[in-house]
This record gives C-alpha cells, sequence and structure tokens, in this order.
C-alpha cells in the first residue's frame, strides 16, 4: 500500500509545484496593474474626468450593482466551460474598459467603463480560486491561496508606489501611462493563463446547476453571513478616512501612515495564519473570532475622539491591527469553507455566486452604511454596529454544533483532515 500510496503524493507535489508558479506570477502581474491605477483613481476622476465626488460614489455604487446582476451569467459561463476559459476573458474585457478610461468624458461613460470594471473585478478572484481549487491538492488550497493574497497585496503596494512616483511631477499626463500600463498587465495575465496547459478536467459542468444553487440555503446563507463579515472592507477604505478627519484630532497625512501598517500586517502574516483556516472547523472558528475582533475594532473607533491626538491615533492605531487580523481570518476562512461547501460538479459557478457578498459589503451596501449610518450617527453608529458584529461572531459556532446532512458539506471536521496535516 505504501509504494501506491508514495506515487500519489509525489505526483501531486510535482502537479502543484507546476501550476503555483503560473498562478503566482499572473496574480503578480495582475494585482500590480491595478495597484497602478487603484490608489489615485479617485483623483483621476475628479482632476482629469471632471466630475464631482457625488457623481463617482454614485456611478461606483451602481456599477457595484451591476457587478451583482452580472454574476449569474457568469457563473453560467463558468460552469459550462470551467474557469480558465472565462478567466481569460475576463481579463481581455477589463483590459478594455481600463483603457476606456482615457476617453471618459462624463457620467455616462464613466458609469459604463466603471460597470464593466466592476464585473470583471468581481470575477476574477473566484476564477483563480476555482482554477487553483481544480489543481492543489485539498491539504494545500488554504496555504496555496494565502500565498496568492500575499501576492496580490505586494502586486498593490508596488503598483501604488509606481503611481505615486509617476504622479510626482503633478501632470494629468502622468495618468496616461498608468492605465495603458494596466491594460497591458491584463492582457499578459490572459496570455500567460490562455497558454497554460490543461491538465485534468477543468470544467464544472456537472449534475448541480446554477438554479439549484440559488436554491441552496447553506449557500445563500454563507454567502450573506460572509457580507456581513467582509465590512471590514468598507470600515477601512470608507469610514476610517472619514472618521479621522472629521471626528478627531489625528492630522489626516496619518492616513496613509495607517494603511501602510493594514499593507505590512497582511504581506508578512497571511501565510502564517494560513493554519489558523486549514480546516473546516477552524475556519469556522476563525469567522467568529473575526467578527469579534471587527466589534473590538468597532469600539475602538467609537472611543477616538475621545482622547487628544496622540492618544486618538494610537486607539485608531489599535483598531486597524484588529481590523487587520479580523480580515485574514475572514479571507482566509472564506477559502476554506467555499471550496468545501462548493458542489464538485459546479465549483466555479458556486465561487462566483458566492464572491458577490464581497461586492455587496465593499461596493453596494457597505458604503451607504458607513457613510449615512455609522458616520452619521457617529459614536452610537459605531457601537451599534460593534453589537451587530459581536451577535455575529456567534453564528458560527451555532452551526459547528448543528447536525450534518448526509451527503453534503457541513460545518464539522472531516475524518481524513487530522490525516492531511500529518501528511503536512
Amino acid at each position: 500500500m505504501s509504494t501506491s500510496i508514495t506515487p500519489g503524493r509525489r505526483e501531486s507535489g510535482r502537479h502543484y509545484r507546476q501550476f503555483l508558479p503560473l498562478v503566482q506570477g499572473a496574480t503578480l502581474i495582475e494585482w500590480t496593474g491595478t495597484g497602478l491605477f487603484l490608489a489615485v483613481s479617485t483623483i483621476y476622476f475628479v482632476k482629469v474626468a471632471h466630475l464631482s465626488t457625488s457623481s463617482v460614489g454614485i456611478g461606483l455604487t451602481i456599477g457595484g450593482a451591476t457587478a451583482l446582476f452580472t454574476a449569474l451569467p457568469i457563473a453560467r459561463l463558468a460552469e459550462r466551460f470551467g474557469p480558465k476559459s472565462v478567466l481569460v476573458g475576463v481579463m481581455l474585457l477589463r483590459s478594455l474598459a481600463t483603457i476606456g478610461y482615457l476617453w471618459v468624458d462624463g457620467w455616462w461613460s464613466f458609469l459604463l467603463v466603471v460597470s464593466l470594471i466592476a464585473v470583471t473585478e468581481q470575477s476574477s478572484p473566484p476564477l483563480v480560486q476555482a482554477y487553483v481549487g481544480a489543481r492543489a491538492p485539498e491539504s494545500l488550497r488554504a496555504r496555496v491561496m494565502a500565498v496568492q493574497r500575499t501576492v496580490v497585496n505586494l502586486g498593490i503596494s508596488l503598483g501604488g508606489l509606481i503611481a505615486g512616483v509617476a504622479l510626482g511631477s503633478g501632470s494629468h499626463g502622468a495618468f496616461r501611462p498608468l492605465l495603458i500600463g494596466g491594460a497591458v498587465a491584463y492582457v499578459i495575465v490572459a496570455a500567460v493563463f490562455a497558454t497554460a496547459r490543461d491538465e485534468g478536467s477543468v470544467g464544472s459542468v456537472g449534475t448541480t446547476g446554477v438554479r439549484e444553487l440559488l436554491k441552496d440555503w447553506r449557500l445563500l446563507g454563507f454567502t450573506t453571513y460572509n457580507a456581513l463579515v467582509s465590512l471590514w472592507m468598507p470600515v477601512l477604505n470608507v469610514a476610517l478616512p472619514l472618521w479621522l478627519v472629521t471626528a478627531t484630532e489625528v492630522p489626516e497625512r496619518y492616513v496613509g501612515i495607517l494603511y501602510a501598517v493594514n499593507t505590512v500586517l497582511c504581506i508578512a502574516l497571511q501565510y502564517p495564519l494560513n493554519r489558523c483556516y486549514d480546516t473546516t472547523r477552524r475556519a469556522w472558528l476563525s469567522y467568529a473570532t473575526a467578527a469579534a475582533l471587527l466589534s473590538c475594532g468597532a469600539l475602538a473607533f467609537a472611543a477616538a475622539p475621545g482622547f487628544g491626538t496622540r492618544g486618538a491615533l494610537l486607539t485608531l492605531g489599535g483598531a486597524v491591527v484588529l481590523l487587520t487580523f479580523a480580515e485574514l481570518l475572514q479571507v482566509g476562512a472564506s477559502w476554506t469553507l467555499s471550496f468545501e461547501l462548493a458542489p464538485e460538479g459546479a465549483r466555479s459557478a458556486y465561487l462566483v455566486l458566492f464572491n458577490t457578498s464581497r461586492t455587496v459589503a465593499n461596493r453596494v451596501v457597505g458604503p451607504v452604511l458607513m457613510t449615512g449610518v455609522v458616520l452619521a450617527l457617529g459614536e452610537a453608529g459605531w457601537i451599534t454596529l460593534a453589537c451587530v458584529l459581536l451577535v455575529g461572531a456567534f453564528v458560527p459556532l451555532a452551526a459547528l454544533r448543528g447536525p450534518r446532512r448526509a451527503g453534503t458539506a457541513g460545518p464539522v471536521e472531516r475524518a481524513d483532515e487530522p490525516k492531511a496535516r500529518t501528511a503536512r
């Protein structure tokens, strides 16, 4: 028996090493291209495209909603053709949309381009995850995705650094090479995946269809819960800078420093923390911990205005650290559980639909919730958010105690998982 297992493990390891550099190399190129424009996009919309800040916000929200409605067609395509083929098309469309920013001359053209960008940005991560799921050994998926997200953060940081240098002159013409560079990056990624060798079945055509997935209460419930715990995104990207500027005495230049703390921690800790969510049970516990950390972070935001400049800065810094650990645990747990709960015959479609939870949190509901409720109510808004998140921390604990239906992936740890950990 040992002679039959060893070659299989050797083949699995060889297979793992073959596709991993391709995925991580493509990821670095993709997110460096994204980082070129991400940090300066708002400046471009206002200074170059001459749009008001309110119209930009409305356009981004509508773009996010458009991405939600296109999730079903993308899921159907992924189910029919497999993640790799759809990913190539998504990258080419993303490249065209990025170049399209150069011709934005009003709100309607901006809305068209930003909607295409939202659709492709939403589709790319789950398709890459499905591609990994089709090739990585089950015991190594969490590690692969942890490395992948570390590379994502490195790419965004590298792209942002290049953008900062390019825009140092203050010339509006500096945006053009950044946009062209991003578009070229997406074409390269499409070419990398298009020329990658197919190893085994990557399609997700099976007995489970998209309509059946939409009737799956586990998918709907898990997607909703993930949207709740993904609120760290609008808290970090929307609420933090506005709260610092409007409610505390901390100079606005410290916003960049707080973001740097988040980025450095994400790069340094995403891979080391992969053992916190590499099994189903640990993933559920990571979700509970993430929700609790978010709750504590919200309370820290509420307390910050009560201190002087230095005290408020330290309090906000502590809140960012709590948010970062919540981010690391939530993102990692979502990989493990989405792989575990996805039907084998429709994994790509499942992951595309599940990923809409991030769009809801980051683009649709989250910004409105932060600006219209939390920040509008001030300290009371933060305390209310903290209470909601604290209640959310008990949801995974209930899931762990819940019964597991026969023939379905449940919230309990599989019997073979201790063996997988030993094998590592």
